[in-house]
Formats: structure tokens, C-alpha cells, sequence
């Protein structure tokens, strides 16, 4: 998902704020439960998604919500100048552009693996290898299964892309052939 430019500029700003305070992995561990409960909510999610709902009663709902719930001044202030500018709609844009942020600093890059199959964990070890060698970051991959993929995986990471399934490998083939025969 592409992150809006909004929601990156929200998150950089919150970033700052809390790299300044040697605060961003907490602050990013509150961002990702209230997202949790963001999207775990019906009820919860189409009140914040409403445009029925009035700036100022969303942004009083959400104080009386986060109060004494566990959530930082610094997030809380956050999310409810979120709700008083009607951008609370973008938390899920802000919580994944903090996470980019959050990443960046810290050297790491984040993918995902489709195969036909359940990977074994040593199979994860050795492609997180891999992709980390190839990219030169730590990596945090995510599995799929894709039971359409003919034999091998699929891996994405930022704009790498590694297909090593039996379907690339025929058509390469069958590339490398024509090329001799012509």
C-alpha cells in the first residue's frame, strides 16, 4: 500500500517528536494497538470513519476513550489533533509511515514471501539471509501461501522483487533457447 503524502508528513512529525524523547518504539507499540482496536471495532472503526460525526464529538469521544487507558500524553495529543483536524481516517496511513520511519532508522526492510507451501523455518532463515545479502539491511519478511504459484516463491522487498518459481525458470528457458537457436 502506498503511504499518502499527508499521512507520512503526520507520521514524520510524530516521529521526531518521539525520537527526541528516546521514545519510538513505544510510541510505535501504542500506534499499532489502537490500530488493533481501530479495525478489531466495527462500532469503533465506522465512528472514527464517519463523516456524519462532527469534528468535535469524535475528538471528545477519543479523549474520554484514551484517558487513563495505558496511552501516552504524546500519543493521545496526537490522536486527538488527529480527530480535532477530521485526519483520523489517515491513522492507518500515519501508523504504516511511522513504522517506515521507525524502519529507516533502525536499518530495516520489510517484504513478503508468497509460496505454494508453508516455508520450513529453516527455508525462512536461509531466504531472510539471503534478501538481507542482497539488499544489505536487516530484513522482516511476511508469509503467504499462493497455492496458483507453479513450485518455488515470490519474494517483494522494497523494489527488489526475486522470483524464483518453476514458471520463471521454463520461461527463461525457453528464452535461453530461442536466443541459441536463432
Amino acid at each position: 500500500m502506498s503511504v499518502s503524502e499527508v499521512a507520512t508528513r503526520y507520521a514524520v512529525a510524530l516521529h521526531s517528536l518521539a525520537k527526541e524523547k528516546g521514545i519510538e518504539e513505544k510510541t510505535l507499540q501504542e500506534l499499532r494497538a489502537l490500530g488493533d482496536l481501530f479495525n478489531k471495532d466495527k462500532d469503533i472503526y465506522d465512528f472514527i470513519h464517519s463523516p456524519l460525526i462532527v469534528a468535535a464529538s469524535r475528538e471528545a469521544a477519543l479523549k474520554a476513550a484514551l484517558d487513563g487507558n495505558g496511552v501516552s500524553e504524546d500519543v493521545s495529543n496526537f490522536i486527538l489533533m488527529l480527530a480535532r483536524k477530521n485526519r483520523i481516517a489517515a491513522f492507518e496511513g500515519i501508523l504504516e509511515a511511522y513504522q517506515n520511519q521507525v524502519d529507516i532508522e533502525n536499518g530495516v526492510t520489510r517484504g513478503i514471501v508468497r509460496s505454494v507451501s508453508v516455508l520450513s523455518p529453516e527455508e525462512r532463515v536461509a531466504i531472510e539471509k539471503k534478501i538481507s545479502d542482497v539488499t544489505g539491511k536487516r530484513v522482516i519478511l511476511n508469509y503467504t501461501e499462493e497455492p496458483n504459484l507453479i513450485g518455488g516463491l515470490i519474494a517483494q522487498v522494497g523494489s527488489y522483487t526475486f522470483d524464483d518459481t518453476l514458471t520463471t525458470h521454463l520461461s527463461r528457458l525457453k528464452e535461453d533457447l530461442n536466443r541459441r537457436t536463432h
